[in-house]
């Protein structure tokens, strides 16, 4: 067989490849609640190409959200739950059926809310239920609100809990970081910096695995990682190429909430290059981010030529598998509270 014989059979499947996979998984982006829909709100204004869905009881609210479908649910008089979680939960039960209509055949979706109120903390659960029962994979992007909050906090917890059994992986963001990264603007301008934070987030993620790169990362690489463990952390960071190391320490110092990621044992590597970055600078940032993790971690790596980056790179890491210390806190709790169960009923 000939070279140019070679070639033309290469050249032939992969035509026929690409027709037969053009199509590519369908990507959602749902937010629950007042923060779930401002977070969606911030990424249509921002260009977001693929569907996004808006979901709240507080009907003034949602009329003002801009999205491609919206959802109300029902409550008493149309203006929210007043912050109780367990309506909150039951108006997404009652529309149960019509939310599974409208969300199937979804391959990913991205669940954002806000953990604390009424709506988020009740709703997105049985959201990301719906949509795994769908067959969807479910990524869940959750704020917790300010240490201060204490009613909101209590209700933060149980609400994790509750949306980490029913998503492949969490990712959660802490209001409270809002005070080392913006300390002095007022509180509309501070929040809006989650938002932008949520939505530079997920429009990374959406644009991983929708544009084609030089190492492409897919939706099966994505299941792999987002298997590994219920608790994600999503870091970030850019910085000149001759100097990697920094770049992934800067990423790993700044995570979006206080993390142990020592445990890690999964990462999603995406890095965005310019044309001049060669083959062991590429392998250099993977080994370097490896080298934080745990043995036998699973690794998946894309990266992405774009000329606007020469002599620059971006990364994009997800850690599964890290350790949250307030969820840490409340399974210490659940421990001591069981020993002393144990301790009144032994039996001498």
């Amino acid at each position: 067989m000939t070279l140019s014989s070679i070639l033309r059979r290469v050249s032939e499947y992969t035509e026929y490849d690409l027709y037969a996979h053009s199509e590519g998984p369908k990507i959602v982006v749902v937010g629950v609640g007042g923060a779930g829909c401002n977070a969606v709100w911030r990424m249509k204004k921002l260009g977001i190409d693929v569907p996004t869905i808006a979901i709240n009881t507080d009907y003034p609210h949602l009329r003002m959200i801009d999205a491609d479908t919206k959802i109300l649910l029902k409550s008493k008089d149309g203006n929210g739950v007043g912050g109780n979680v367990g309506y909150g939960e039951q108006s997404a039960l009652m529309a149960r059926e019509k939310i599974a209509e409208i969300l199937k055949d979804v391959d990913i979706a991205f669940l954002t809310a806000g953990l604390g109120g009424g709506t988020g903390t009740g709703a997105a659960p049985v959201i990301a239920d719906i949509l795994r029962k769908n067959g969807a994979m479910v990524i869940s992007i959750v704020t917790l609100p300010f240490k201060i909050e204490k009613v909101h906090v209590a209700k933060a917890k149980d609400g994790l809990k509750k949306i980490m059994e029913k998503s492949n992986t969490v990712i959660v963001l802490e209001n409270e970081k809002l005070i080392d990264i913006v300390p002095n603007r007022p509180l509309n301008e501070a929040f809006m910096v989650m938002d932008q934070l949520i939505s530079y987030s997920i429009m990374s993620f959406v644009d991983i695995i929708t544009k084609p790169s030089l190492i492409n990362i897919d939706i099966s690489d994505l299941r792999y990682i987002m298997n590994s463990g219920k608790l994600s952390t999503i870091l970030l960071s850019e910085g000149d190429i001759d100097d990697i190391r920094k770049i992934v320490v800067d990423a790993l110092n700044n995570p979006l909430m206080n993390v142990d990621y020592s445990t890690a044992n999964g990462a999603l590597l995406h890095m965005t290059v310019g044309e001049d970055a060669t083959l062991s600078m590429i392998y250099s940032t993977v080994d370097t981010i490896s080298s934080f993790l745990r043995e036998n971690s699973k690794i998946s790596m894309g990266a992405r030529v774009d000329p606007e980056y020469t002599g620059k790179m971006r990364i994009l890491v997800v850690l599964t598998g890290i350790k949250v210390p307030f969820v840490e806190e409340e399974k210490l709790k659940e421990r001591s509270i069981g020993n002393i169960f144990e301790d009144d009923f032994e039996v001498k």
